[in-house]
């Protein structure tokens, strides 16, 4: 007996969606839709973009979805067509700031902590993502991809587009930063 379509694997939905099944893209999109979004909101700090861009991505990874050469591999796939779709974002977002002003964005403050405070779990959230925000994109990002969503460092260097050695340095350099802003 065959298994329904929403517990199919993502490699078998790739293969089914390419033959034409936009009942098995929908699973995949309804799968990987908060994770995506989550990621995106991350990166991009906003999400109304964020919510945008998902939509985005979607519609690139379907047009696309020829050109993912081992349908195993569409978590990372999807997470690297996230990637290049906030960076273009993020892009295009500081050639307008720049056109409107040459002022530098304001960074975002982080509360300090007294020694011996012990914090809600609330609060505690709220430091670690006042402290990711401050960290530059690509640090963020690969610290997020690590993390959050469990991905290994190889997979980590496909979305970001860069030598894994460079990944590695991004999550533990962004890890040390991270310390430093948190006061740790």
């Amino acid at each position: 007996m065959a298994l329904p379509i929403a517990d199919s694997s993502d490699a078998v939905l790739v293969r089914r969606a390419r033959d034409g099944s936009t009942e098995a893209f929908n699973v995949l999109v309804r799968r990987w839709e908060q994770k995506i979004y989550s990621h995106l909101a991350h990166l991009i700090g906003r999400a109304d973009d964020a919510f945008d861009l998902c939509q985005e991505v979607f519609i690139s990874a379907y047009t696309h979805l020829g050109q993912l050469r081992d349908p195993e591999r569409f978590p990372p796939w999807l997470f690297q067509i996230a990637h290049n779709t906030a960076y273009s974002h993020l892009r295009r977002i500081r050639e307008q700031a720049a056109e409107v002003s040459e002022g530098e964005p304001p960074q975002p403050s982080l509360r300090r902590l007294a020694d011996g405070t012990v914090l809600e779990r609330a609060e505690s959230k709220l430091l670690v993502e006042q402290a990711l925000a401050a960290l530059p994109a690509e640090q963020r990002e690969a610290i997020i991809l690590k993390v959050y969503r469990g991905f290994r460092f190889t997979e980590i260097a496909k979305i970001q587009d860069c030598p894994v050695s460079t990944a590695k340095t991004r999550v533990y350099s962004g890890f040390e930063q991270l310390k430093k802003l948190m006061g740790i």
